[in-house]
């Protein structure tokens, strides 16, 4: 007899492969290198739970020897994206108060990892840069665990060393956007960071939520500055743990790239959520993601260390607006305190997890260029 636990898992299985639309993606725009070019990576959520933060305090002193291993992964895209949850508070303990610098630390208490409160040393900041990373999304349920001030501390540390933030204004300055446009490769991309939720929803005006009219007010007025040659979402939405987008993720995720967006790439769930190619009204081909699971956190089972390392290529010809050219993926896994990356002859439970949610023929080993597997499967090859 199939116990409750089992049958559960067969159901959430048949309803995860039901769901999916077709995910090996080809997208028609020429691979054509006479065209401008850029490729840009993007990595789900970063949690430093306890036992991760206590072992780069015991160890290295820098939190990229968690991720070191997938730096090679990054440094491939000419722009790179992370969700980084939980804020960078120097000296703010968990009831808001500043204790100053106490230095490179785990107490539990200004530097946390656990009981759903997260601040993080500004070090993991400079770590991030270092490894390749270009813009973080901040917007999240933990962006406040360290209250306002967490906030403004956490933008001021990115600010110093000059790492894009999104989804996220200081208290200072409440007239500040919530997105970036940066320069890829002398094309204009615009990010944009929202939440679905807040843990503590009392600072609306500090952090950009996912529905309302002003994240689509934002999307439509990028959308028609000329400058602006591509708009990016990154969504902090859906349910924890499961891998079947809600009937309200697609519903949104269709209206951000019908405003505008060329691309919607999700987090928050902890797990992996596929992704799939939506053609607008307008005959725009879009990608949307709906979650890259996680990336560095301390939770246990096999769908919950499993993560994606996702790449969207973009071109330009002329004065039109960025298309999509291509996309790929290479899975990444937990084993203990480090992050790997995971190669075509990798374990097959994980290449098969990954390949429900992306296919097989856009995952590109680690070893592998960007631009073999992008364009090698494409319709309309032209190098």
């Amino acid at each position: 007899m199939i116990n409750y636990i089992n049958q559960s898992l067969i159901i959430s299985f048949i309803t995860l492969s039901s769901s999916l639309l077709a995910n090996d993606l080809i997208f028609s725009t020429p691979c054509d290198s006479k065209n401008q070019q850029a490729t840009i990576s993007f990595v789900g959520d970063i949690l430093i739970h306890k036992a991760l933060y206590q072992s780069v305090v015991l160890e290295s002193k820098h939190f990229s020897q968690l991720w070191k291993n997938t730096t090679p992964l990054i440094q491939k895209a000419d722009f790179s994206v992370a969700n980084l949850e939980g804020p960078v508070a120097l000296g703010i303990d968990q009831n808001g108060k500043d204790r100053g610098d106490i230095g490179f630390v785990y107490d539990g208490d200004v530097y946390s990892g656990t009981n759903y409160q997260f601040n993080y040393h500004p070090r993991i900041l400079s770590d991030l840069k270092a490894s390749g990373y270009d813009l973080l999304t901040v917007a999240n349920n933990h962006a406040e665990d360290r209250f306002s001030i967490g906030i403004d501390r956490t933008l001021e540390a990115a600010k110093a060393i000059n790492i894009f933030t999104v989804g996220t204004r200081s208290s200072q300055f409440p007239i500040e956007e919530y997105y970036k446009i940066a320069q890829i490769n002398n094309m204009h991309v615009a990010f944009i960071g929202c939440t679905e939720f807040l843990n503590i929803p009392d600072n609306r005006n500090q952090i950009l939520t996912c529905e309302g009219e002003q994240i689509f007010k934002t999307i439509k007025a990028l959308a028609n500055n000329d400058l602006v040659d591509a708009i990016i979402v990154l969504p902090h939405w859906g349910v924890e743990y499961s891998h079947v987008p809600k009937t309200y993720q697609k519903e949104y995720a269709r209206k951000y790239l019908e405003a505008g967006a060329i691309a919607v790439v999700g987090s928050h769930p902890h797990v992996l959520q596929p992704w799939e190619k939506y053609t607008t009204k307008n005959g725009r081909e879009t990608l949307i993601i709906y979650s890259l699971g996680n990336f560095v956190a301390g939770q246990a089972g096999l769908d919950r260390q499993v993560g994606t390392v996702a790449y969207l290529g973009i071109s330009k010809n002329n004065n039109q607006k960025s298309k999509i050219f291509g996309v790929a993926y290479t899975p990444t896994y937990r084993t203990g305190n480090n992050i790997n990356p995971i190669g075509k002859n990798g374990p097959v439970k994980i290449l098969n997890h990954v390949s429900l949610m992306y296919g097989t023929k856009a995952r590109v080993d680690p070893l592998d260029g960007l631009p073999t597997t992008m364009c090698s499967n494409h319709p309309a090859k032209t190098q």
